[in-house]
């Protein structure tokens, strides 16, 4: 298996939350088999403890008269069943004179009693004490010493001593390990089926969700998930086909708009979708181009070539209006409508729209010079600022983002008078670009269709610099075109 595969796999959900599964129920396992092995531990010590404490008391009561008359029979009779008892290894009594008068083993009987010098004292109580060691031969030992009182003297005469291993505690404990192991088993492929279960209900929409991205990734916009939960992975899914909505209605907008358009626009319109379109007053720069003896030159030529020609011509012009932050409004056959300030609004959009016609004539005569004269076009551009009504127009069949009014309506007749190679602008255009480092030359006024009295315009000849005019420099200009 590929390494790949293998990464693939470990970094599933469905592993990673068996994984967590798995740990806490084997954590919680072994802390419980912890705890358990303690509790019982102790438990088990304590009831061991408890008999043999017992089985020493009944022994000492049975002592009393046969340690008294040293009557060894008696005493052994007494000492030797003790070991039946399960966990009681030994057991012996010893006299007033510290020797062993009886012992579960009957070579270990005649000796003295002396106390292990390892051994440590685990708990001393009334009338007992229960010390405990480690034997090489008996392994750990808990020996309990009881003593051994005289109704008749009412004193003490002697001990019974009951050794218990600690093998008895060890083995419960084991035998609860081992319960407790199957339980973890259980627990862990329970936990494991549980896991897997749960991970189905969680991995199956995020699953589906993988896919919707690669059909939004593959370009698919109309793909959307069928949302049937109620929980938070049904909120992700809703959010999602969300998401997917307002992708396809952004590319909508940018192939409506995308040709036409610069792309702060299109970005402006994604942003303002409800309210972009709606109707206002607003102060735009408005610029119209128009190619001179166009019947002329499309008389000699095919249709074809006539639309290839047009097409090139309108990219260069539509790609200078867009660099200049305009917004080409509709081509009128052969004419070109741009509009400067709207929708996305610009302060100085009367020096963008100069801008923007010095450079289409600059690009036009490179786009000329390689071609035969009667190949060349030759256009006039007509510029005007002022107040028009900008928004949605058309019926609800059709709709488009238009401005209209009177000052629109100037800028068509100035281009209508611009000759070949020329820009004529108005006062309002001029006014707005004069501490602009442009040339431009008063022109005797012209009647406009529309207009009862002249209109004061100028020729823009070039823009011959990004910088402003200084002060000094724009009195001076305005002077001569004053004295002109």
């Amino acid at each position: 298996m590929s390494n790949s595969v293998l990464g693939s796999v470990f970094n599933s959900i469905r592993i990673k939350f068996l994984a967590i599964i798995v740990i806490f129920v084997a954590a919680l396992m072994l802390t419980v088999i912890g705890f358990i092995n303690n509790t019982v531990g102790d438990i088990v010590l304590e009831q061991g403890l408890e008999k043999g404490l017992a089985v020493a008391r009944g022994v000492a009561t049975s002592s009393d008269d046969p340690l008294l008359t040293n009557d060894d029979l008696t005493l052994f009779t007494v000492i030797k069943g003790i070991t039946e008892n399960k966990g009681i290894i030994y057991g012996f009594i010893v006299g007033r004179d510290n020797k062993i008068k009886a012992h579960s083993n009957v070579t270990e009987s005649g000796g003295d009693y002396k106390t292990k010098p390892e051994s440590k004292t685990l708990r001393h109580g009334n009338n007992y004490t229960i010390i405990h060691f480690n034997d090489p031969n008996l392994g750990f030992v808990y020996e309990i010493a009881v003593p051994i009182t005289s109704l008749r003297l009412r004193e003490s005469i002697g001990s019974v001593h009951i050794g218990i291993t600690r093998k008895v505690v060890d083995e419960a404990v084991n035998r609860v390990n081992l319960f407790i192991k199957y339980l973890l088993i259980s627990g862990l492929l329970v936990g494991s089926v549980g896991a897997i279960l749960i991970t189905g209900v969680i991995v199956k929409p995020v699953h589906e969700l993988v896919k919707s991205a690669h059909e939004l990734g593959n370009g698919n916009l109309d793909y959307r998930i069928n949302v049937t939960r109620k929980d938070e992975l049904g909120t992700l899914m809703k959010a999602f086909n969300e998401m997917a909505d307002g992708l396809k209605q952004k590319q909508h907008i940018q192939e409506s708009f995308g040709r036409y358009v610069s792309s702060d626009l299109v970005e402006m319109i994604v942003k303002n979708k409800e309210t972009w379109f709606k109707g206002k007053k607003t102060d735009v720069t408005i610029l119209f181009a128009d190619i001179r003896d166009f019947t002329a030159y499309s008389e000699k030529r095919d249709p074809e070539s006539i639309i290839n020609h047009l097409n090139e011509y309108f990219t260069i012009m539509t790609d200078i209006i867009h660099k200049n932050r305009g917004y080409v409004d509709k081509f009128i056959g052969d004419e070109i409508m741009a509009v400067f300030g709207s929708p996305v609004e610009y302060e100085n959009h009367a020096f963008l729209a100069s801008r923007a016609a010095c450079e289409m004539l600059e690009k036009l005569r490179s786009f000329n010079i390689d071609r035969q004269e009667a190949d060349q076009i030759q256009i006039g551009i007509g510029l005007n600022t002022g107040e028009v009504v900008a928004g949605n127009l058309g019926s609800i069949h059709k709709m488009e983002y238009a401005v209209i009014g009177d000052n629109v309506n100037t800028a068509s007749r100035l281009c209508n008078a611009a000759k070949k190679d020329e820009i004529i602008i108005s006062r309002k255009t001029f006014d707005g670009i004069s501490a602009f480092n442009f040339e431009t030359h008063l022109m005797e006024p012209v009647t406009v269709k529309g207009r009862s009295e002249p209109i004061e315009i100028y020729s823009l000849v070039a823009h011959r610099g990004p910088q402003r005019k200084t002060d000094a420099e724009h009195a001076a200009s305005l002077r001569g075109q004053l004295n002109a």
